[in-house]
């Protein structure tokens, strides 16, 4: 055992008293019996790019959806699984650490002891290096001890390198069939749950025992899809950052000179962004999605910024708090550009120092009129999946700086006739990222690693952990497992006027939903965030008493559940089948024709506009 990994935390005494929670379990996950039922084929979101996820998931896609089951539940055709033989399950942390991860592998032990006492629970050190590696921890109760619903992922450690090559591939086999393992548990986000799926491929194709299991972990909160409503990480990151901000809002009206330009972590997405300006309605929120969607330049977006300090002056406020999402600058079009001119660069070997003379004219222009530190921000290496090292580019200082020098151009042009322009640029990421968890990511990771016992005891293989339903009581959050490869998507892009390159099936990232729930709570609101003071600040992260039990805002809003609408459907469809039978009524049978036809005729079109296909 490597020293540094798995020994006894000196803890606080909030920490302590930390410990000392049990997170309860749903109905469904309660008892020492495990009851699956399966549901229909899961496919892909989008049709169109079916054909080539099954062409490179034979052996993984389309799986049957799993639901498990409360005891009461009166399902026929459930699979019930009584007898639990030892077994011995691999764990290892994925990607960027995000609070709430000790409590899956927490989860997951209390449930194989639970049904086998023989059962072992290994951990891997060091992340992936360490899986390659075979350095190995066998979690038990003392080990356990010091971490149970507390932040970091200090216990087994971490890596964001990824399992990607066919050498990595066959070393994680290589070291499942060396350890006798039975199930793999990766827990991440899309790029760690991506790779989980070619290991549970490859594993199935090679005829390796192990199965392999992901699970939903990522502060940005960007592994949502029809089957995952939030991840691990996200409700925690979003509390602590909201008090953050807050605390702004409040010096901000308190000196009355300063504007605050606050850069927010969260990767791509701006979901981090949006759940903060939710909880604490700050003056301003330039979400990446929206400057994509309207394909606002650096000067647009500088321009709206500009103009909401001279709206606010003339209402004699010479302050403000404007949020900005980590990966704004890949959602401005010529920023964009420019990256991916010099991230190909990169790729053909061009030194740093030799890149800004062979960008190309346009390219060339826009990177002399950049300040000097974002030039030789973007000019740092790009990470392993090829995307700009956003958390490293001062997005908040470039707009800052920006905004200053068309303030004072307006100020001396006698346009503007407010104060002085000051700002004061900060980044809210690291502070976050080891934060103590709150109490719904404490339940949630704590339910997940149960979940995950429940797959690997219905023998699934490729799957995702998942829990629905998350912003009712956790009596009433519904547990079950989903395809992986059914989360995926296919981006294409072409290069030249007839030629189109079709990407590898991934779970990519999703975007902030500018059509949903959410995204309308925050623009019926941003007039009055933007002219008034409207700041409102939800205190420290709370483990009990007032807001203790607070969700996202985010998830709240959104009506989902998408596996138990999937359930209730297939209860209609067995009822319309135990109605219309041979020898009912012709009332009957031409009432199910008619609304039968209407159903899916409607279903049709609306299938054939996502994606751009006639209907059958």
């Amino acid at each position: 055992m490597d020293s540094d990994y798995g020994v006894p935390r000196e803890l606080s005494e909030v920490q302590q008293k930390r410990t000392l929670y049990q997170p309860e379990l749903p109905p469904c996950l309660q008892g020492t019996t495990v009851r699956v039922e399966y549901g229909d084929v899961a496919i892909a979101a989008d049709p169109a790019g079916a054909h080539v996820i099954s062409h490179a998931y034979p052996h993984t896609y389309g799986q049957p959806l799993a639901h498990f089951l409360r005891k009461a539940a009166n399902v026929p055709d459930a699979k019930v699984i009584s007898e639990h033989p030892a077994v011995r399950v691999g764990i290892v942390f994925c990607g960027r650490q995000s609070p709430g991860g000790h409590n899956v592998i927490w989860g997951l032990h209390e449930a194989i002891k639970a049904h086998n006492v023989n059962s072992k629970l290994i951990g891997f050190l060091g992340g992936t290096d360490g899986l390659l590696a075979q350095k190995t921890l066998e979690i038990t109760n003392e080990v356990l001890s010091s971490y149970k619903n507390q932040g970091g992922y200090d216990m087994l450690g971490r890596t964001k390198d990824q399992i990607r090559t066919t050498e990595q591939v066959n070393g994680a086999m290589a070291t499942c069939q060396a350890l006798k393992l039975d199930a793999l548990v990766i827990i991440g986000g899309v790029t760690s749950n991506t790779d989980a799926a070619q290991l549970a491929e490859t594993f199935a194709e090679a005829k390796c025992a192990t199965k392999v299991v992901g699970v939903p972990v990522t502060l940005n909160g960007d592994l949502k899809n029809q089957f995952v409503e939030t991840t691990v990480g996200f409700d925690t990151i979003c509390k602590v950052n909201s008090q953050l901000i807050s605390n702004m809002c409040t010096d901000a009206l308190s000196a009355e000179k300063y504007y605050y330009f606050i850069r927010m972590m969260g990767r791509k997405a701006s979901h981090v962004a949006l759940e903060c300006a939710l909880q604490s309605h700050p003056n301003m929120v330039i979400l990446g999605e929206e400057v994509a969607a309207s394909k606002l330049t650096i000067f647009d977006i500088t321009k709206q910024i500009c103009d909401a300090v001279q709206a606010r002056a003339e209402k004699d406020k010479n302050h403000g708090v404007i949020l900005i999402p980590e990966g704004l600058v890949e959602s401005i079009p010529e920023l964009y550009a420019l990256l991916q001119e010099i991230n190909g660069l990169h790729g053909k070997g061009v030194s740093v120092e030799n890149i800004s003379s062979q960008l190309s004219p346009w390219a060339s222009a826009l990177f002399e009129f950049l300040p000097q530190f974002i030039r030789q921000q973007l000019l740092l290496r790009p990470e392993s999946d090829d995307s700009a090292q956003l958390s490293q580019i001062e997005t908040e200082k470039l707009l800052a700086q920006l905004v200053e020098t068309e303030m004072n151009k307006r100020l001396k042009e006698g346009t503007y006739k407010g104060k002085k322009f000051n700002a004061i640029c900060h980044f809210f990421g690291y502070q976050a990222r080891g934060a103590m968890p709150s109490k719904f990511d404490c339940d949630y990771a704590y339910v997940l690693g149960h979940v995950c016992y429940h797959i690997l005891a219905a023998g699934l293989n490729g799957y995702m952990a998942t829990v629905t339903n998350l912003k009712s009581p956790l009596n009433k959050w519904r547990c079950g497992a989903a395809p992986i490869s059914s989360m995926m998507t296919v981006k294409g892009w072409s290069r030249g006027p007839a030629t189109t390159q079709i990407g590898k099936p991934a779970v990519h990232m999703a975007s902030v939903d500018l059509r949903g729930k959410a995204y309308e709570m925050l623009r019926q609101n941003s007039s009055s965030c933007l002219l008034e003071d409207i700041y409102r600040n939800p205190g420290p992260l709370q483990f009990e008493g007032p807001g203790a039990d607070a969700k996202p805002i985010s998830l709240c809003v959104e009506d989902q559940d998408y596996m138990g609408r999937i359930k209730k459907l297939q209860e209609y469809l067995e009822k319309v089948k135990s109605i219309v039978k041979p020898g009912c009524s012709q009332d009957v049978l031409k009432a199910a024709l008619s609304a039968m036809s209407s159903v899916t005729e409607t279903l049709a079109i609306m299938t054939s506009s996502s994606t751009g296909q006639p209907p059958l």
